[in-house]
């Protein structure tokens, strides 16, 4: 049962273990190809992103060499003439990113524009008018983030310098773009996941931005921000996950350069916004193991069902096996007293006719000549009463082998056990050594036993001395009887009570018997005296005893804890069950020599 109940604790713990652990490989492993989606998702973004941008400036950097084709060739007077306002327009005319172009002297001040200006506007002070005049290798410029002072539009310029035909700074083109389109483009494109998305110069300066940056502010990355430390680098493209400034959260950021120009597109999402898909799958996953634990567990009962059904008729079927086994056991057993008994009664029963004779011819011989036996002197009595007493002694054990082979009737009467136990301790007494006690104890409530008086006594004397014998060292020895209800002992247990009982024991605390010999210290013959100190019949005889009295004898022994023989005897129907004393039991206790 301990194995069984371990299995049932094993298997149930399986049930549900298994699936958790399902459950936690999978969710492990649907976060990985989640982020690895998400990332996926954010870098494909940033190039959507990228492609626009390349071709919003690929489209400024067309006007710019278009304006500055059709102008090179014109002088002052011209191209402040109301014809290049016209032709600024047009060309800007179909372009929703473009907010104005814009046509300026070496001066910075205004010659043409495709929106209406005032007159005394200078553009000197733009940082990439400054880049220009500072910088006449560079040919394309991308400003910073400002407010048209003609349109009082945010916008950001991309610009073209002017180069006179010696060589010389003659002023500059420049192109307005709007951020607003870029964050149009933006919210239409970037996935509810975002945490931004930004169009950026390299040196950290944002020109667009979903959120938007507010309105008359610049905003522009920290030189510890990872998106401009990787531009410093001249880092062309990358993916890295970082912690958000605003709030430390942890972001995936995906960044292009645009062409070879020093601007930037990146697209920023927060892991966390990015694992919700991964969240809503773990209720599936959830949902999944669950179900298939409730089904192992419920698979896992019926099996456990199952095994105790099979266990229990694979009991009962060695029990079955056992019972049989025993009861073969009991038949032989049985056959075996039999025959031994039909043996024993036999010779028992020649012996006594030849001990009858020799008792009979030595009571004739002292009748008859008892003058020549007087003659004889003492020692022809002695002989006489020698050879008397070996007949005897042989009748007497004729008389316990016929009880044995139940060839002698027995003379059942009703016998008062606390009377009898009386009278027995003034026999059982005398054959105690000193050191060694007996305790004769009978319960108030006992009834009379329903038994042959004389062959009781004979028994109860013989488990007495076998009890002596088992004590060389001293001891206690307890007799008594107490009621026995409807108990049998182990030898009759097939064999149903049919009246109450009585439980006549006899107790001692000598060496006790190993389970081999308990086994066999009912077979007639079986001793473990010495040679010549028993006839092995004494339990044999008290086991046929109690079977022929309708009882049963069951014997309990331990190495070194004593033997105790109990005795099953039918009660008294006639006799009432004498009268309680006080203290509900008849206690006597003898003391011969030294405890």
């Amino acid at each position: 049962m301990p194995n069984m109940a371990k299995q049932s604790r094993l298997l149930l713990a399986s049930a549900i273990a298994v699936p958790a652990l399902v459950f936690v490989t999978a969710a492990t492993w649907n976060r990985n190809e989640v982020l690895r989606d998400s990332t996926s998702t954010v870098e494909r973004t940033a190039a959507v992103m990228h492609e626009h941008a390349a071709k919003v400036f690929d489209t400024a950097e067309l006007i710019l060499a278009h304006v500055d084709e059709h102008t090179r060739s014109m002088s002052r007077d011209q191209i402040v003439g109301p014809q290049t306002n016209a032709f600024l327009a047009r060309a800007i005319a179909s372009l929703d990113q473009v907010v104005s172009v814009w046509i300026t002297d070496a001066d910075g001040v205004v010659q043409a524009g495709s929106q209406p200006w005032s007159k005394d506007v200078r553009l000197s002070d733009r940082p990439f008018f400054q880049a220009h005049v500072n910088n006449p290798a560079e040919e394309t410029q991308i400003g910073s983030w400002f407010v048209g002072r003609a349109t009082g539009i945010p916008s950001f310029a991309m610009s073209r310098r002017r180069t006179s035909p010696d060589g010389s700074f003659n002023g500059v083109i420049h192109v307005s773009l709007s951020p607003e389109y870029f964050q149009r483009f933006y919210q239409d494109v970037i996935p509810p996941t975002t945490f931004a998305a930004v169009l950026a110069r390299s040196d950290g300066a944002v020109l667009a931005r979903e959120p938007q940056v507010p309105a008359g502010q610049t905003v522009v990355f920290s030189p510890g921000n990872p998106l401009r430390a990787a531009m410093g680098r001249g880092q062309s493209m990358g993916t890295v996950v970082t912690a958000s400034a605003s709030d430390g959260e942890e972001i995936i950021l995906a960044f292009r350069q645009i062409g070879s120009r020093p601007a930037y597109v990146a697209y920023a999402a927060k892991t966390d916004a990015l694992l919700g898909r991964w969240r809503r799958n773990l209720l599936t996953y959830g949902a999944v193991a669950l179900a298939a634990s409730l089904v192992l567990v419920l698979v896992s009962l019926f099996t456990l069902r199952r095994m105790r059904a099979e266990r229990a008729a694979l009991q009962f079927a060695a029990e079955e096996g056992q019972r049989r086994l025993a009861m073969e056991e009991r038949l032989k057993q049985t056959q075996k007293m039999e025959a031994l008994g039909q043996l024993a009664g036999g010779v028992a029963h020649d012996f006594n006719n030849a001990a009858a004779v020799v008792l009979a011819g030595l009571t004739l011989l002292e009748k008859r000549h008892a003058r020549l036996l007087d003659e004889g002197g003492a020692e022809v009595r002695r002989l006489i009463a020698g050879i008397s007493e070996g007949a005897e002694r042989g009748a007497m054990v004729t008389r316990r082998l016929l009880t044995f082979s139940r060839r002698d009737e027995l003379h059942a009467e009703d016998v008062d056990l606390a009377r009898f136990v009386d009278d027995l301790e003034a026999v059982l007494m005398i054959s105690l050594p000193p050191g060694m006690s007996i305790r004769a104890k009978v319960e108030g409530t006992t009834p009379h036993a329903h038994v042959d008086p004389g062959q009781l006594r004979t028994v109860l004397i013989n488990l007495v001395i076998n009890a002596r014998d088992a004590m060389p060292a001293g001891g206690t020895i307890s007799l008594g009887a107490e009621p026995g209800g409807a108990v049998v002992g182990e030898a009759d247990e097939d064999r149903p009570p049919t009246a109450p009982f009585v439980r006549i024991f006899v107790s001692d605390t000598g060496t006790g018997m190993n389970q081999e010999t308990l086994k066999r210290a009912a077979e007639p013959f079986f001793t473990t005296k010495p040679s010549g100190q028993g006839t092995g019949l004494g339990l044999s005889m008290a086991h046929g005893f109690a079977a022929q009295s309708g009882g049963s004898m069951r014997i309990e022994s331990e190495p070194g804890q004593g033997t105790t023989v109990s005795l099953w005897l039918p009660a008294s129907r006639n006799a009432a069950t004498p009268p309680k004393p006080p203290g509900d039991q008849r206690q006597r206790r003898v003391h011969r020599g030294v405890e």
